[in-house]
């Protein structure tokens, strides 16, 4: 699979994720992200709809700024990848599932938020876990090499 593919997947699924987690609850529950209901107009309604998957869906991808990081650096740390792509997973399913924006009136702020915590958590993680895999290839690469006494 090309990188751009891989890419192009990983926003895809980075913003889509926050409304799949909360589906376990009903189609209402996901549907608390959009802006459905405050005018009589469909055209309007869905233009809303759409703008707001949009910004929405920009603050979401700030969370896979690590993992594509990770996957730039592919060659050097594989593993890094998948563990980076599991702390973005399960740090927005845990923030977004039981998010319920209606309790408050700044509550929708935390949607700004969450993506930011999630990539900074992120970035933590995948750089010890880089540098542990880093240093355990370097091991390993000392053990092959053989020895020059001369």
């Amino acid at each position: 699979m090309k990188k751009r593919t891989l890419v192009s997947c990983l926003f895809a699924y980075v913003i889509l994720l926050p409304y799949l987690c909360r589906l376990y609850r009903g189609f209402d529950w996901s549907l608390q992200y959009l802006p459905f209901g405050l005018f009589n107009n469909v055209f309007t309604e869905l233009l809303l709809a759409i703008i707001g998957i949009l910004f929405f869906g920009f603050f979401s991808a700030l969370s896979a700024i690590p993992t594509l990081l990770c996957l730039r650096y592919w060659k050097h740390v594989p593993v890094t990848f998948f563990i980076s792509l599991a702390a973005t997973t399960g740090l927005l399913v845990y923030f977004h599932h039981d998010y319920d924006i209606a309790a408050d009136a700044q509550a929708a702020i935390g949607l700004i938020f969450i993506p930011l915590y999630t990539a900074v958590i992120t970035t933590a993680i995948a750089g010890v876990s880089g540098l542990i895999e880093l240093r355990i290839r370097r091991k390993q690469e000392n053990k092959k090499a053989p020895e020059d006494t001369a």
